[in-house]
């Protein structure tokens, strides 16, 4: 398959490495000069023979690469948070569905084997009914400079709605600096989920926990392991391995091999909601 990459920072390099290995003939278009590309004008990617497109550009630049693929037919493989506003999206995921067209968001934490373990047991029924959850993703790191709440947020909250479903926020607090941010949703099902994520702790942390009935999971998204009541077992895999799966599986839902799995379009727009109202929330829209 001739797949497009759009944007070759190291997420860019990423997937078209992980598309290279199995395979697929990779064209690459990137904005600054100084990197190597296939193309002179991005727009040349658009109307080229590629298939698909991975669009791994700046958050703000989304939305204007994500219309040139559904205008042309192309499926699309497009980088968390979908965008930093609501904007056309939903009319142009409409105009993907009425195209037949795969829009799936690069949100790897669903490919971690620990989130795929915490949801076959929830769907199982082995820990009890959930009652609340709490999620910390926090990681000193002074060159982030985008809201705290749009990129760990479009992860860990896509994970939360991904495992309890549709959410609305309760209550938000966010620093004006947007590098420290709490919030609590509250899920359809009746699930309280609860975050805390920021820019400024010396010592990585990014953990899940969930209180249900009868157990509780307790997920370390660093170490990669996961414990039900008091057993614990290690997820096994690496980042790679969970990049190399989401990139298989767009590939995959492309062929119409699988479904649905990954989060989709939609998901990546629902998400997106959810975080732009937990700012609204803190006073910052």
């Amino acid at each position: 398959m001739k797949i497009g990459v759009v944007g070759y920072g190291s997420i860019g390099q990423r997937h078209a490495n992980n598309l290279r290995g199995m395979g697929h003939d990779v064209r690459v278009y990137d904005p600054v000069l100084s990197k190597s590309g296939d193309f002179r004008f991005e727009r040349q990617l658009y109307d080229s023979d590629v298939e698909a497109v991975v669009i791994a550009t700046p958050t703000l630049s989304h939305e204007g690469p994500l219309r040139a693929c559904i205008e042309r037919g192309k499926h699309v493989l497009i980088e968390k948070p979908i965008s930093t506003g609501i904007g056309t999206l939903p009319a142009l995921l409409q105009a993907a569905d009425d195209k037949g067209l795969v829009v799936m968001m690069g949100n790897n934490l669903r490919f971690h084997p620990a989130i795929e373990q915490a949801q076959a047991w929830l769907m199982q029924g082995l820990p009890g009914k959930p009652i609340w959850a709490n999620f910390i993703c926090a990681q000193e790191n002074e060159k982030y400079r985008d809201s705290v709440v749009l990129n760990w947020g479009a992860h860990e909250v896509d994970v939360a709605m991904h495992l309890f479903g549709p959410a609305s926020v309760q209550c938000a607090s966010v620093t004006e600096d947007e590098r420290i941010a709490d919030f609590v949703l509250l899920h359809e099902g009746g699930v309280r989920s609860s975050f805390h994520l920021d820019y400024v702790t010396p010592v990585e942390i990014r953990e899940a926990w969930i209180a249900c009935e009868d157990h509780n999971i307790g997920i370390d998204l660093l170490g990669r392991r996961i414990s039900l009541g008091k057993w614990a077992q290690a997820a096994g895999g690496t980042y790679d391995d969970d990049y190399l799966a989401e990139v298989k599986t767009f590939v995959e839902r492309i062929d119409g091999r699988i479904a649905a799995p990954g989060a989709s379009g939609h998901d990546g727009l629902a998400v997106l909601r959810v975080l732009l109202n937990v700012r609204k929330r803190a006073g910052l829209l």
